[in-house]
């Protein structure tokens, strides 16, 4: 424990929530030593490799859920509070602990235990304005709506191509039997756009070769090692997808056009890009929901509605709502931060 700094702990459920508050660990870290828990067994071994990043300083799996664990564990980190992400409401974690506890992410379900445990918070920040009020009917303390944590994202690395375009269509996180579809579209969208480039970024980059194939005809590189010049580009590399989509005209977002339930929307949102998908969101609902309403989202139900919607975005029939979601995305983690900074005084 390193000396003259507060501690906080920091509970999880697994991976998903871990990256949704990463860039409030970022923010804290250097003020507080974070002390983060985690619940699922299959978390461990990628929050391993988190260490040393500058998101936490000590590592646990969260204690058995009963008084004498949580209060022994307690006793030992000495937290200044307690932040716990979305729905993580053990009742021994909640009833048995001293320190002031804060609720992030949060969103109301309904129900006896979440009425009874929601009232041991002494603030909660939701995800939505419903939840807001609902908790806020139970009596709880202090409750603040500020949106989605998912939305916050950090500022990726930035990475080059060899190859400028002046039409790029980015496919990012894609599955066999999509970049079949893919491919239909491109070829008849190059009868229209002489210049215009594929970037495809499969989801498992072992079927990069077995990608590549499909666009045999065209000038085909590897990202690992790009050609000067190239017509489709085969994304071989890990990490590199968020900042790829920077490039982009359009982005479309794979395990979409078959019953996959989608990968995340956001990434190339972020860079104001328009983004299409199939029918099969329902792992990513909320994005999509979110996307829709500011303008940069489009659904495309199969191979037709995929060409029709890139022919009308390159050929700037349809040019998206302008949406700065660099700026909502700061404002959205500022409004987190000053709550808990408040909390924490």
């Amino acid at each position: 424990m390193e000396k003259g700094k507060d501690s906080l702990w920091v509970h999880v459920a697994s991976v998903g929530e871990f990256n949704t508050i990463r860039p409030i660990l970022k923010r804290l870290f250097p003020r507080y030593q974070i002390i983060l828990t985690y619940f699922s067994y299959r978390a461990k071994e990628y929050l391993n490799l988190q260490r040393d990043k500058g998101y936490f300083h000590e590592l646990h799996r969260l204690p058995i859920d009963l008084p004498p664990f949580m209060k022994v564990f307690e006793n030992r980190i000495k937290p200044k509070a307690i932040l716990i992400m979305e729905r993580e409401l053990w009742p021994s974690l909640l009833s048995f602990t001293k320190a002031p506890k804060i609720w992030l992410n949060a969103y109301s379900k309904g129900g006896f235990w979440e009425k009874w445990l929601s009232k041991k918070f002494s603030l909660i920040v939701t995800k939505d304005k419903i939840s807001a009020d609902r908790f806020l009917s139970y009596g709880c303390k202090k409750v603040i709506f500020c949106g989605n944590l998912k939305f916050v994202l950090e500022d990726p690395p930035r990475v080059e191509l060899k190859v400028e375009a002046s039409k790029l269509i980015v496919a990012g996180s894609t599955h066999e039997g999509e970049e079949i579809l893919i491919k239909k579209a491109f070829d008849k969208l190059r009868e229209n756009f002489k210049d215009l480039k594929l970037l495809i970024a499969p989801r498992h980059i072992s079927r990069s070769r077995e990608v590549a194939k499909i666009f045999e005809g065209y000038r085909v590189s590897f990202r690992s090692n790009e050609l000067p010049e190239w017509d489709v580009l085969v994304v071989d590399k890990l990490g590199e997808l968020f900042s790829l989509y920077a490039y982009g005209t359009v982005a479309f977002v794979g395990g979409t056009l078959i019953p996959i339930g989608g990968h995340n929307l956001l990434e190339p949102a972020y860079f104001g890009k328009p983004v299409l998908y199939g029918p099969y969101t329902h792992k990513v609902r909320d994005l999509k929901e979110f996307l829709e309403e500011k303008g940069l989202g489009f659904e495309v139900k199969d191979e037709k509605e995929l060409y029709a919607k890139l022919y009308a975005i390159l050929s700037e029939e349809i040019k998206g709502i302008p949406f700065d979601f660099k700026g909502y995305a700061k404002g959205l983690l500022e409004c987190y931060l000053s709550a808990i900074d408040e909390a924490l005084l």
